[in-house]
């Protein structure tokens, strides 16, 4: 596939035109981009047993809040899509210059999809409590998405932060940042994982 394909949006191409980019020789895309379309499908999987529960005759919890989780699903949503698309103009930018604000751009773009597939599973917590039956393990199955999702997209982000060694204190923010989560998708995903074993 040729560059100026893939100069638009990995949204607009099919999904096994996407997966041969990432198969194939260029630089981009690659892992962030690959895991935050990971995560987004996490994202797709929560929506929908959100969905599934709130027309099931049997339901008796709160609808406002059950419409509240899946429309704060959808904008982090939003934001993964936009985020795998940042990361492969964000890496050619890098590569093409290698200038400290296209370095930048590689640690910022992986960080913002990090927090929003991190967002999402705070979203797969509160949801924990109201999904029951068989829609229990999509969303066990969201949750491992998004934490390996973050944790992939953390691992970029340790390695471009070496490239820009002149800005100490830049890379010390983002080093506790990154540290702080990859320790609360590790812990919410575990805690949000025990929840729904004891639904199997």
């Amino acid at each position: 596939m040729d560059a100026a394909h893939w100069s638009t949006s990995i949204w607009s191409t099919t999904l096994e035109s996407f997966c041969e980019e990432v198969a194939g020789s260029n630089p981009a895309p690659a892992a962030v981009a690959a895991s935050a379309v990971a995560a987004n499908l996490g994202l797709g999987l929560l929506i929908k047993v959100l969905e599934i529960t709130g027309r099931r005759k049997s339901f008796t919890g709160d609808s406002q809040k059950l419409r509240a989780l899946v429309d704060a699903a959808r904008r982090e949503s939003l934001q993964l899509r936009s985020a795998a698309d940042a990361d492969v103009a964000a890496v050619r930018r890098y590569l093409s210059s290698r200038d400290s604000a296209a370095v930048r751009d590689a640690i910022e773009v992986p960080m913002r999809a990090a927090r929003a597939a991190l967002a999402g599973l705070d979203l797969c917590g509160e949801a924990a409590g109201i999904i029951h039956g068989l829609p229990a393990a999509d969303l066990g199955a969201a949750v491992l998405l998004l934490s390996a999702a973050v944790r992939a997209i953390l691992l970029s982000v340790d390695f471009n932060l070496p490239q820009l060694r002149s800005e100490e204190q830049y890379c010390e923010g983002i080093a506790t940042e990154r540290l702080a989560l990859g320790e609360r998708a590790l812990h919410q995903a575990a805690g949000v994982l025990r929840r729904v074993s004891e639904r199997a």
